[in-house]
């Protein structure tokens, strides 16, 4: 499996504001926006995505933690408001 270039989609912070538990392809942060492990989880293959899967049903409080830190991080640094604010402090350099 390749990884993903940069930024994640847009699907990554969907899922992750919605407070789910959420597996993904490996991709690389280049902005260190999220916490592999802590915010979710990296399957390399389809093994591996299987006992991520099979972890999380397994462990609900482990789900649960996961969940709630990534809705953490989307809230704490990856809102609209934070994109206007960044967007705003960029045309006040021009």
């Amino acid at each position: 499996m390749e990884r993903l270039p940069g930024i994640p989609t847009i699907r990554v912070f969907e899922a992750l504001a919605c407070g789910i538990p959420l597996v993904c392809a490996p991709w690389e942060d280049s902005e260190s926006l999220f916490e592999p492990g802590k915010d979710f989880l990296i399957a390399r293959d389809g093994s591996e995505m299987r006992e991520h899967l099979r972890l999380l049903r397994a462990e609900p409080e482990f789900a649960r933690s996961m969940a709630q830190h990534g809705v953490s991080t989307v809230r704490s640094r990856h809102t609209c408001a934070h994109r206007a604010r960044e967007l705003l402090s960029i045309c006040e350099q021009e």
